[in-house]
């Protein structure tokens, strides 16, 4: 018989991020950073926990935890189980991502964004080819801009634009079950697939993951915001032991 002591030496499948919504100690001080005009949030001090999310409140967050080696979480990111089980039947969550698909847009408070947004791609690509999604960005408020949301669009040093032709909104209502390394979902079928992808045909919106963990890029108001939104910030789990400091007993 076989006595040796039992050590837990399996071989442990590690996740790949370890998230957590804005909620603990620095929650308050990240709802500071989070300016009024960028759309609803709120602060729950029982909970310590901040609410409302869209594209402007991920990219603002996501520019202030960079520096701890954290992210809001990509596109990428909300299509990880961890994340999904976080989201799924009670919230939504945004990603800090913007979508151009024309530099037409039904919201007309769009088209100064629109008009920005392409001018820095151009800067840095040469060109613009739509659709196409922004990352790397931050926002701050441009109270002179009278006819959008009065928000001006920041380029960071990971500023980049991709362009994917399944931004499209030809695929809007197609089914998919996985993503790319890019968060764009891979295998998409008119019918076949446990997730839908919801696109448009022209104009600015942002890249969301809803209660149902669909991939949502169809809403123009880039201001809407509510209490079940939920921003999610993540550390990938090759540098978690940088989390230690962090988390709480």
């Amino acid at each position: 018989m076989n006595t040796k002591k039992l050590t837990g030496r399996f071989e442990w499948q590690r996740p790949e991020v370890m998230p957590s919504f804005v909620k603990g100690d620095d929650a308050q001080e990240l709802c500071y950073a989070v300016k009024e005009g960028f759309g609803f949030f709120d602060y729950d001090a029982n909970e310590k926990l901040m609410k409302g999310s869209n594209p402007f409140i991920s990219a603002r967050i996501d520019t202030e935890v960079r520096p701890l080696g954290l992210r809001v979480a990509n596109l990428r990111d909300l299509s990880r189980p961890e994340v999904m089980a976080m989201v799924e039947g009670r919230y939504y969550s945004d990603s800090p991502v913007l979508v151009v698909r024309s530099n037409k847009d039904s919201n007309t408070r769009n088209l100064p964004l629109i008009k920005i947004i392409s001018e820095l791609t151009e800067g840095v690509d040469g060109r613009v080819e739509f659709p196409f999604m922004l990352t790397g960005y931050d926002v701050v408020k441009l109270p002179e801009d009278e006819d959008g949301y009065g928000v001006d669009i920041v380029k960071r040093e990971d500023f980049k634009a991709v362009h994917d032709d399944r931004l499209s909104g030809k695929y809007n209502g197609w089914k998919f079950d996985n993503v790319d390394e890019i968060g764009l979902p891979s295998g998409l079928n008119k019918s076949k697939g446990s997730r839908t992808l919801y696109t448009k045909d022209e104009g600015l919106a942002g890249f969301c993951l809803d209660w149902d963990l669909d991939l949502v890029s169809v809403d123009g108001n880039l201001q809407g915001s509510n209490a079940i939104g939920r921003v999610v910030v993540v550390s990938a789990f090759s540098a978690s032991q940088n989390l230690d400091k962090y988390i709480e007993d």
